[in-house]
């Protein structure tokens, strides 16, 4: 997901976007609450006739309102979560990265603009299909708990049925409705999300496989250069899902691979460019160095999230074994006082029976969160990728170092064209890493259907 976030910035029209869409949202809330407000103010006006009806719509109306709640709430929280982690990001990053004096920026090369551009198109398109399925799939895992302390209410509370207990029958009948919805028909949930997040790393790869001149940039310099940037990008951007995926190896359609090209063009002499030093700069600050830190940071927080589910869904558990041990106390001192137990029917009694009911299924809701979320399994990733790209890193700090050496002295034709090839290599490496890390990154999030908990 390297792509989602690594930026704050966001075009005007997406900030006004997104302010009436929350705008909306909160207006649908207030519209919810007006309508059971004045469902309430009618059966009080009219009086006892209509009462049956409101025992029948509250628990109705409540769940309905509960299910909006949540996703309003995830996307209210969402947008707050990414603005405190990207001022974390920037103030205390998990591993700093120090920008060299002078390093050029890479959409200051002019065959790399239309890359750089093309990405921030979709950027946005790519965040809103992560959030509707990540509300879609919270929203899920909460339903079957939802739907069980409905009828356990209706059991415990009103076992002898009435208008309230048709209420939350109603009510739970909705929820499973909605969960066999959500489970059955919304297939492929992720299939937009993957798709715009494979566009926009094919585009930022291509700015720079143009910065390295190598892959499809191999034989082209200038105007030339520029001329396949748009043309690939053109293609990147009219691909559907299937052929974005065979666009992700790197190789030439009759199956050489652009490392094999690079090293079959050295036999026929490559020459080396004149600003070869100052695009390995820009490389290694803006695509190993900064990919280095937004992996760091990415660990960091998969960690720290991974931990934080894991201590609620063990105290939900152990809050369920602490009620249950209460419960049975209090059935063993009532069998001993021989106390009848439909004398003994309290609030906190029910209260009590409900929580034992609903929070194991509250603890499988969150075991189903934590694993749509995957924080283990990307965190693996992450680290593995950290550590192929800190020895790129190396190799090319190395390589730097040695050609600022040879340049005091001036550098010869010869002594060009053997730095600018290894630096080519080195890029091609880094790419083939990111690209790999990508395919791994579709194995985890690719789903067939939305997941439940049980």
């Amino acid at each position: 997901m390297s792509i989602l976030n690594q930026r704050t910035g966001t075009t005007n029209a997406t900030e006004h976007d997104e302010k009436q869409r929350l705008i909306l949202k909160i207006w649908r809330l207030v519209l919810v609450l007006i309508a059971m407000i004045a469902l309430s103010f009618v059966v009080a006006r009219w009086g006892y006739d209509f009462d049956w009806r409101l025992k029948v719509l509250t628990p109705t109306c409540f769940t309905f309102l509960v299910g909006l709640l949540i996703r309003w709430t995830y996307f209210l929280g969402r947008d707050a979560s990414f603005k405190r982690r990207n001022k974390r990001w920037e103030n205390d990053p998990a591993e700093k990265i120090e920008k060299p004096e002078g390093t050029k920026k890479t959409e200051e090369y002019e065959e790399v603009k239309a890359a750089h551009g093309a990405q921030w198109k979709y950027i946005p398109e790519a965040a809103r299909a992560q959030g509707a399925y990540f509300a879609n799939g919270i929203l899920a895992a909460i339903l079957a708990p939802m739907s069980l302390l409905l009828v356990s209410l209706q059991l415990l509370v009103w076992p002898e049925g009435g208008w309230w207990a048709v209420g939350l029958i109603i009510s739970e009948v909705g929820c499973l409705i909605s969960l066999v919805f959500l489970a059955m028909v919304l297939r492929e949930p992720t299939a937009e999300w993957v798709e715009n997040r494979i566009r926009t790393e094919l585009f930022r790869r291509e700015q720079y496989l143009a910065l390295g001149g190598v892959g499809p940039y191999l034989r082209l310099d200038g105007a030339g250069a520029s001329e396949e940037v748009a043309r690939r990008c053109g293609g990147i951007d009219s691909a559907n899902t299937l052929e974005l995926t065979r666009l992700i190896p790197m190789q030439e359609r009759p199956g050489k691979t652009w490392l094999e090209s690079l090293h079959h063009r050295r036999e026929n002499g490559l020459p080396g460019r004149t600003d070869c030093v100052e695009r390995m700069q820009s490389y290694l600050y803006y695509r190993i160095g900064k990919q280095i830190q937004w992996f760091a940071n990415s660990v960091r927080d998969c960690k720290e999230n991974d931990h934080l589910w894991s201590c609620f869904l063990v105290g939900t558990i152990l809050f369920a074994i602490m009620l249950g041990c209460f419960h049975v106390g209090h059935l063993v001192v009532g069998a001993i006082q021989c106390v009848n137990p439909e004398n003994n029917r309290k609030l906190w009694v029910a209260v009590v029976g409900v929580l034992i009911v609903v929070l194991p299924p509250l603890g499988t809701a969150c075991l189903s969160i934590q694993n749509m979320y995957n924080f283990r399994g990307r965190s693996r990733i992450y680290t593995h990728e950290k550590a192929l790209l800190r020895l790129q890193k190396g190799e090319l700090e190395a390589l730097l170092l040695k050609a600022r050496a040879l340049s005091s002295n001036g550098l010869s034709d010869h002594d060009r064209g053997k730095i600018d090839f290894e630096f080519r290599a080195i890029v091609l490496r880094t790419e083939q890493t990111l690209s790999v890390e990508m395919e791994q990154w579709m194995l985890l999030m690719e789903k067939s259907e939305i997941e439940v908990s049980s």
